[in-house]
């Protein structure tokens, strides 16, 4: 509904316009008993229909599909009804101009003011001086009057479908490159995960069925939620810490792990798979059983705004130049700049011994 409000607002508006720029109009609504305005107003309003039908039905259904002989044919009978239909209730015949008591006699006028005198010299009308009401003249004029209107309506009409059209491919553009950015990080994930179970299956270890079952629910969070553009931030929060847990799994004493969280969900919702290219990374450079390690993991919501902060020593072997790393968090950022546009904010510090990330988004 609220696209049509402009639309009923803003028609009444233009239907003041030949009512108050009509040098008929007095200030009254009698203005609307003269046949000439009446035409006007009549063609007027036909022009906003045109508008309408060009925008809505005539550029979408016949121009864009390429039938231009029903585009054709629609325009032609458009703008013969704008020319023909204004004459044709009003009742006017155009052929035949209006009676003037201009130049008339005054005793043919008023014979009663003058009785059996005999009639007063006939004046003639000042020369350049209109002779009576207004008329719209020749078939060529009645013509000429609507081709202005029509051409500004069907003008107008085209500039706002290309618009339409340009903003449409462009919105089409976006989502494809969202979707594909999606299809770039999600099998990564999927990967490392059944690398962590196989795992657990080679060294038998009792852990194996809840790998298992947190494996399951990371897939079917993928399977249902992927083709989303939003879902609820608890069920993101709880893929993150079935994704977490898996990641977990493959770790020992050596990694000091910590997971935080504070703050309402309820109601809000999130992009999917946000947010997981973060923890993926910090188990990928911050984990190293030769070594000790830390990840911390902290989300905070308040106030509708999300703070997610991960924190992780670089201990792999690998290192922060990683090619992978930059591809995922280049795709990571342009995910983000698609989605929330001037409503996040992202933070990473990098130094080479620590890799520290935080991320807030407004969720408003």
């Amino acid at each position: 509904m609220k696209k049509f409000w402009p639309h009923i607002i803003l028609i009444p508006l233009l239907l003041t316009i030949p009512v108050v720029s009509s040098p008929d109009f007095d200030g009254t609504l009698s203005v609307f008993r003269v046949s000439p305005f009446q035409r006007e107003f009549i063609r007027f309003v036909l022009v906003i229909i045109f508008f309408y039908i060009n925008l809505n039905i005539f550029l979408p259904k016949l121009y864009s599909r390429k039938k231009y002989g029903m585009f054709t044919f629609g325009i032609m009978l458009s703008f013969g009804l704008m020319v023909f239909l204004p004459y044709y209730l009003t009742s006017q015949n155009i052929f035949v101009p209006e009676p003037s008591s201009v130049g008339m006699p005054p005793h043919e006028m008023m014979p009663e003011a003058h009785g059996n005198l005999p009639p007063p010299p006939m004046e003639t009308a000042p020369p350049f001086r209109a002779a009576g009401p207004r008329n719209d003249g020749s078939y060529y004029q009645m013509i000429f009057a609507s081709v202005l209107p029509f051409l500004f309506s069907f003008l107008s009409s085209l500039f706002i479908y290309r618009n339409m059209e340009k903003k449409e491919l462009e919105r089409s553009k976006a989502k494809a490159e969202l979707l594909n950015l999606k299809y770039q990080l999600q099998p990564h994930f999927l990967f490392n995960i059944l690398n962590s179970v196989y795992s657990l299956a080679l060294m038998k270890s009792d852990d194996a069925p809840n790998g298992i079952l947190r494996l399951s629910n990371v897939m079917r969070y993928v399977v249902q939620e992927s083709s989303k553009d939003f879902v609820d931030l608890s069920r993101e929060i709880e893929y993150l810490k079935d994704y977490t847990a898996l990641q977990l799994i493959r770790a020992d004493s050596s990694l000091d792990f910590s997971y935080a969280e504070d703050g309402e969900t309820k109601g809000l919702q999130i992009a999917p798979f946000i947010l997981v290219n973060f923890i993926e990374n910090a188990f990928k450079y911050g984990f190293n059983a030769e070594e000790n390690s830390k990840i911390a993991i902290k989300i905070v919501v308040k106030e509708k705004i999300l703070n997610f902060n991960v924190f992780n020593h670089i201990v792999s072997e690998k290192t922060a130049g990683d090619q992978s790393l930059k591809v995922g968090m280049k795709n990571t950022m342009e995910h983000l700049n698609q989605i929330y546009p001037g409503k996040h904010s992202l933070v990473i510090h990098n130094d080479g011994n620590t890799f520290d990330v935080n991320l807030k988004i407004d969720l408003n």
